[in-house]
């Protein structure tokens, strides 16, 4: 009976001990997830993504603009860069990341997996909220028009970019009369660079025949003493290209979002814009109807964004 009583009373004790070291789990768990956001109900850590490849100036503005965002919305706000545009998108969509500078097709993407939604550009004006994609070639190559291209060698920023890869495929389409299944075949080799300044460089080097390259980007590597404006020639360009957004994740707090858009809109510091490559810019509102002519541009080459990521 003793050691009957005995045993139950050792079980009885294991119970509670279980009980006790559950209650206390729960409240630890409870207490780090306290930890987590502040009184505002926001997070005490904020990520801001940006593409990778970037000149070194514009790493300089991108850590300016991380610092003052920061110091205005009173969180820490880490920069991160990621590998490729891909890299960028599933940060995001793991909630990794809480805002993000998206080139327009990468947005599409983002906003399909991720969540993303835009609401700045970085323009002089509404009306100027664009660029466009250039296909070059070495200045000192013979090649004079894309027929000349066949059987040469092609160079593409990223499976993902806008003006690096999407548009330049549109132009070879359109002005050449291939479908987009022969594009490949039209060249000797198509390859991609993993950025734009990884191309422009390329064709600086005449390491390749040409290559699809974003306006804007050409214009900051020469400001940046990267390249000269003699080290290309523009062969063709597309039509305009609504401009890179920034957007932030969906789920944020509605608090947080209109603090980070009053401090975007109103955003003024000359160094951060200077470095930036357009001391005459500022962030001005957009949203994802700016950015339907990529969803249609897409759609005309057939390809989604699988298919270009699986590039």
């Amino acid at each position: 009976m003793n050691r009957a009583w005995a045993k139950a009373t050792r079980s009885l004790w294991v119970l509670v001990l279980i009980s006790v070291i559950s209650v206390l789990s729960a409240c630890g768990n409870e207490a780090s997830s306290a930890d987590e956001v502040d009184e505002r109900g926001w997070p005490k850590k904020i990520s801001y993504g940006v593409l990778p490849g970037e000149e070194e100036e514009l790493t300089r503005a991108q850590n300016i603009f991380v610092e003052d965002l920061s110091e205005a919305l009173g969180i820490e706000v880490e920069l991160y860069e990621g590998e490729d545009y891909n890299a960028v998108i599933e940060a995001m969509r793991t909630k990794n990341l809480d805002l993000a500078s998206f080139g327009p097709f990468s947005y599409i993407i983002a906003q399909e997996r991720s969540n993303a939604v835009p609401f700045a550009v970085r323009a002089a004006s509404e009306e100027e909220a664009t660029y466009n994609s250039w296909i070059v070639v070495p200045d000192e190559s013979e090649i004079q028009s894309l027929e000349e291209l066949e059987g040469k060698n092609i160079l593409f920023a990223d499976p993902a970019s806008t003006s690096g890869h999407l548009f330049p495929r549109g132009i070879f389409i359109d002005e050449l009369g291939i479908t987009n299944d022969e594009v490949e075949s039209y060249f000797s080799n198509v390859s991609f660079s993993g950025s734009h300044d990884n191309s422009i460089m390329a064709i600086a080097a005449g390491d390749v025949d040409a290559a699809g390259v974003c306006s804007s980007c050409v214009e900051r590597a020469i400001e940046g003493g990267m390249v000269s404006e003699s080290d290309f020639r523009i062969i063709a360009e597309s039509e305009p290209i609504p401009d890179s957004p920034l957007s932030y994740r969906s789920d944020l707090p509605e608090s947080l979002v209109e603090e980070i858009q009053e401090f975007v809109y109103n955003y003024d510091n000359e160094e951060f814009f200077e470095k930036a490559g357009d001391a005459e810019a500022r962030y001005v509102p957009v949203d994802d109807s700016n950015y339907e002519i990529i969803r249609d541009t897409a759609e005309l080459l057939n390809m989604s964004p699988e298919d270009l990521l699986s590039q």
